[in-house]
């Protein structure tokens, strides 16, 4: 009778796990179709060949390489709809949903754990689940590392060649992906280094450390050979300049902490720093825990179990991209990764951290199927009260545009001719790409040049700006229409005294 019990269970939570996983990806679905092209999303151009986007000698930070080959793949193969730019992102999720299930299933036997553990991946930040929708590489670099890891666990326990290639493989697609993954790539190398000294009595069959050696040494040389020269083009035009430079807690952690909770207005808030400083203690001790496991086992002098490296193993992915940044910015002056760049440590610290406290409380299950389901609900209900289908967390002010060319559209149904529209430099990329793909003949081209005098220039139709910019100059010739985003933009159409004249 055991068996068709068990068979009804595991029935049961895959039924869970995939309502679950369909639902997220409805919702994805519902924000690639709702969400209005953002300015950083807009960087398609046609006459951009794959040696362009590959060797990147403009160096654009915004070309993360992997997605960009994908996304002029899809938009050739498909349309230049903003469902097929954002495609790759959207397939990214699903896989990404795929290894996570299947980290959960090596990493924990319990099926409580396995159906937490999955759902803590998937929503412990809405912040990262914006970039499943979105023509960005962050989404498709975090799928790539987290295909590495999974591979990385099951070479662990295996050591075939096979999966370490697969592992390395994704961690040099999730650098082509996102540059700031580099960090990712440099802590497996270091991880599988030290797995050999630190497990030397599990290194496995003979010749395996020779077979290690050459692939790692061969996925540094493709590494090198695909980023080299599009990361010093993008060093030298100043593009990672954008990152922080005041210290790995305020500008990552903090940044990382506020937008990754879907609270970047409250970087500064109690509640934000109180979180910063749990992840720092709990990584603190989640460290020294696995350092005293590991030696108690040394002086036990008996060979490590499959658990015990795991621990161990998790512990070194999230602590080392710690010390790469900062090794980084001290030898290099390398920026320190903000808020998206730095979207990896997400996974990274919860499969650590939900790792350890299955391990720790292995022998008081009460203890810890009560702590991680009550984390589940917090981080679910975090996820549930912030995530939205109509605006991004960083690109906010976009979310308005296609209401805004609708509005100008009803206000100018007796205009003859195309329409002519000034608007604010942040809107430019959006409006750009909104007017050619779903207006053709109704606007010219839109004209985001920063104007001294707003209003000066009466040959305009409409002024959409900032309402923070100076705006009483645009009173004399325009009216307000409306507001936008939430009283911070507005649109002005030009009075009909002023068309008479300009006539």
């Amino acid at each position: 009778m055991a068996e068709p019990r068990k068979i009804h269970v595991n029935l049961i939570q895959l039924c869970f796990e995939s309502a679950f996983a369909i639902a997220l990806i409805i919702l994805n679905i519902l924000r690639i179709f709702n969400i209005p092209i953002t300015i950083d999303e807009t960087g398609y151009q046609k006459n951009d060949s794959y040696s362009d986007l590959i060797h990147e000698k403009l160096g654009h930070a915004n070309n993360h390489i992997f997605h960009s080959l994908l996304r002029k793949f899809f938009a050739e193969l498909f349309t230049t709809d903003v469902f097929f730019l954002r495609l790759d992102s959207l397939i990214a999720q699903i896989l990404y949903l795929t290894y996570t299930w299947l980290i959960c299933r090596l990493l924990f036997t319990s099926k409580w754990w396995q159906v937490c553990g999955f759902i803590i991946l998937n929503v412990a930040s809405p912040f990262l689940f914006e970039f499943w929708g979105l023509s960005r590489g962050y989404g498709l670099s975090l799928t790539c590392m987290t295909i590495s890891i999974y591979y990385l666990l099951r070479y662990i326990n295996r050591r075939r060649p096979l999966f370490l290639c697969l592992c390395y493989l994704g961690a040099i697609l999730s650098v082509y992906s996102n540059f700031s993954l580099l960090n990712y790539f440099i802590t497996v190398f270091s991880v599988i280094t030290l797995q050999n000294f630190l497990f030397r009595d599990n290194s496995g069959v003979k010749g395996s450390l020779l077979k290690q050696t050459a692939i790692s040494v061969l996925s540094i040389g493709l590494l090198a050979l695909l980023i080299s020269a599009p990361l010093i083009n993008i060093y030298h035009f100043g593009e990672l300049s954008f990152m922080g430079n005041k210290g790995f807690i305020k500008d990552t952690l903090r940044s990382l902490v506020s937008y990754g909770l879907g609270m970047p207005n409250r970087a500064d808030s109690v509640f934000v720093r109180s979180v910063i400083w749990f992840i720092i203690l709990s990584t603190w001790l989640i460290t020294i825990y696995w350092i005293v496991q590991y030696l108690h086992n040394r002086k036990l002098k008996i060979k490590p179990e499959l658990t015990l490296q795991y621990g161990v193993l998790t512990n070194l992915l999230l602590i080392t991209p710690f010390i790469a940044i900062i090794a980084q910015h001290v030898i290099f002056k390398i920026n320190y990764v903000t808020d998206r760049a730095a979207l990896f440590f997400i996974p990274l610290y919860f499969i650590s951290f939900i790792y350890t406290l299955s391990y720790s409380f292995r022998r008081f299950q009460l203890i810890g199927n009560s702590g991680i389901l009550i984390l589940t609900l917090l981080l679910a209900g975090n996820f549930i009260w912030k995530c939205n289908i109509t605006y991004t967390s960083l690109w906010w002010f976009d979310s308005e545009d296609i209401h805004v060319l609708n509005k100008i559209l009803d206000e100018s149904k007796n205009k003859k001719g195309k329409i002519k529209i000034h608007i604010y430099w942040i809107f430019g990329g959006g409006f750009y790409y909104d007017v050619n793909k779903y207006y053709p003949g109704k606007f010219e081209t839109p004209n985001w040049d920063n104007m001294p005098v707003l209003g000066q220039d009466t040959s305009y139709d409409y002024y959409y700006v900032v309402s923070t910019d100076n705006t009483d100059t645009l009173a004399l010739h325009y009216r307000k229409v409306s507001n936008y985003l939430w009283g911070g933009s507005t649109l002005y159409k030009k009075n009909d005294s002023t068309s008479s004249l300009s006539k």
